[in-house]
């Protein structure tokens, strides 16, 4: 599972986002904002009334010649009389517009490129060593300001995966499986600024980031969650939605609203298709005594292999009417040292639940063997399950304790509620307990619930602090995992590391880890633990990655369970200019 740490200290402003502003002109050292013409004046003095010459003396053999020595800088480049080529300037030193005013465009228009190149290599919890990801990702950005009322912003990052998706000759004809390329965007937007004072409307491709923790937000549920690059733990994903900031009060009172009109799901790992196939997975069942009927099952497929069967999984799209949208709605202010905010999401939850599984025999007339999947097919049904959330969140420093950072973040889950009906491949004894009388009572199927409607609480509480300039150090609380979701499937984790920094931050070693607390059912508990060494080169603009994420832990448990992944080794090189 993804993780970037970083230090979060409070804001003292609303979200960025929520005032964009007109930005100021870069000034030169002369102070004439960059990329405009430096006037002629900057330069070239006013030259006083000469005075009246006076009659030299007569030529002398003995008389030497004074040396000359320029008094101007004119001596040296010339008067404008020199350099008839010279374009006049205007008295305000403000040079005329290019043709077709692309002079005010550019000085409107900022740009930001970035350059990613990666690679990771499986090295734990699979069955052949070797290079799982090769990624090359082009990050091209612009904000355009043309009015202090308008700011239109967008980027589009093309990616190239460097492994073939080419199991097929035919394939080997096909340039987008040779080539695997895809083209993502975090920003595509119009921004009105101040249509009234205080008053801004976004509406387009973008991210809204709510919470004030370290990358587990439990009120942050806006936009869908990227779950693929495993060391970041978690991105946002961006998505087209409306957005409208007031602040009559600025950071003392805000607020914000948001309406999503297509549900977009998360983007989840290869790892979890996996483990939809994999017999042995646990289902999250609500009741404990749904887990062991199960459980008598998968003992059975483990002595019948021929009954492990064929997996498909189906995931089920919510409609795309107006009023299954996705809305939010948040209120903050600023008190002191100490920032807060209230907020409600009304939506789904981006990653599916399964329903209904149907499993029917492949071919009738197929003698049965001992080979998986040989003779038995099964179709899960997966959903988006509705869910709304109130939650609270705070950020602050102590001065009394040296400007440590604290913050805390809780969310009130109200779910929908969820069953799994499964179809067995044969009829099956699934008794078990105090109602197991001794008799074979094979079934077809079985009927639970995995999400009860109880509502559950998802927190996280945190502290950071820096000792001197060497060393940072951070850790956290969480009530929930990312991907957690109904009051039956809430643990309860530690994500703490540190940062050691050297050369002015040229050379940095992190070492952060997480840990599965044990939930008491038998569950032993598991771990990821994330080193990293970040350089960066004296002449900057770059920054390599090298490290490594590892999941350890039972294949019952969190982070030891196929759905998790295998453990890596990565390397990372990044350019910004």
């Amino acid at each position: 599972m993804p993780v970037r740490l970083a230090k979060v200290g409070p804001a003292t402003t609303p979200p960025a986002e929520t005032q964009p502003t007109d930005p100021p002109p870069t000034m030169g050292p002369t102070g004439i904002p960059e990329g405009e013409d430096i006037p002629l004046d900057e330069f070239v003095e006013e030259p006083e009334s000469p005075p009246e010459p006076e009659t030299p003396p007569p030529p002398d053999a003995t008389t030497t010649k004074p040396e000359t020595k320029p008094d101007s800088i004119d001596s040296i480049f010339g008067t404008d009389a020199d350099h008839k080529d010279v374009k006049d300037v205007p008295a305000d030193g403000v040079p005329a517009p290019a043709v077709g005013g692309r002079g005010k465009v550019f000085d409107k228009l900022q740009t930001r490129v970035r350059v990613v190149s990666s690679a990771y290599y499986d090295i734990h919890k699979v069955e052949e060593r070797g290079f799982s990801r090769q990624e090359n990702r082009l990050e091209l950005g612009f904000t355009y300001t043309p009015d202090k009322h308008l700011q239109i912003v967008g980027d589009v990052q093309p990616v190239f995966f460097g492994i073939a998706q080419t199991p097929e000759l035919d394939d080997l004809a096909t340039q987008r499986l040779l080539t695997p390329f895809h083209v993502e965007s975090d920003s595509g937007y119009i921004a009105l600024i101040d249509l009234l004072p205080g008053l801004d409307i976004k509406i387009g491709r973008q991210i809204v980031q709510w919470g004030t923790a370290d990358k587990f937000n439990p009120t942050n549920n806006i936009n869908a969650d990227d779950l693929e690059d495993r060391p970041l733990f978690t991105e946002p994903i961006a998505n087209q939605m409306v957005v409208v900031d007031y602040a009559p009060l600025q950071d003392k009172l805000w607020f914000q609203g948001v309406y999503v009109p297509t549900f977009f799901p998360a983007l989840l790992p290869p790892s979890a298709s996996a483990a939809l196939k994999d017999p042995q997975t646990p289902v999250p069942w609500a009741r404990d005594s749904d887990s062991v009927k199960l459980g008598n099952l998968q003992n059975l497929l483990e002595i019948q292999p021929m009954l492990v069967p064929s997996v498909t999984g189906l995931v089920r799209q919510p409609s795309r009417r107006f009023t299954t949208g996705q809305s939010a709605a948040k209120i903050g202010t600023s008190l002191g040292e100490v920032d807060m905010s209230l907020s409600y999401y009304n939506g789904r939850h981006d990653i599916p639940t399964p329903v209904d599984v149907r499993s029917s025999l492949t071919d009738p007339q197929l003698e049965p063997n001992d080979v998986a999947e040989c003779c038995y097919t099964s179709d899960v049904t997966l959903i988006y399950p509705r869910m709304q959330v109130a939650g609270f969140d705070f950020a602050a420093e102590l001065p009394f304790l040296r400007n440590m950072g604290v913050w805390g973040e809780g969310a009130l889950f109200f779910p929908q509620a969820q069953e799994l009906a499964i179809q067995f491949p044969i009829p099956v004894d699934i008794t078990t307990g105090t109602n197991d009388d001794d008799i074979v009572n094979p079934v077809g199927g079985m009927r639970g619930p995995t999400i009860r409607s109880t509502p559950y609480i998802k927190a996280t509480a945190g502290i950071d602090y820096t000792f001197g300039k060497h060393v940072y150090v951070q850790a956290q609380y969480l009530r929930g995992f990312i991907d957690e979701f109904g009051a039956d499937h809430i643990g309860n984790y530690l994500v703490a590391g540190s940062d050691l920094i050297f050369f002015g931050r040229h050379f940095i070693f992190r070492l952060f880890g997480v840990v599965d607390f044990p939930t008491g059912k038998g569950d032993p508990g598991s771990y990821v633990i994330f080193p990293e060494v970040i350089l960066v080169p004296p002449w900057g603009s770059v920054t390599f990655e090298i490290g490594s994420f590892f999941l350890l832990g039972k294949p019952e448990t969190k982070f030891g369970q196929k759905a998790a992944g295998s453990s890596i080794a990565f390397f990372k090189v990044v350019g910004v200019f």
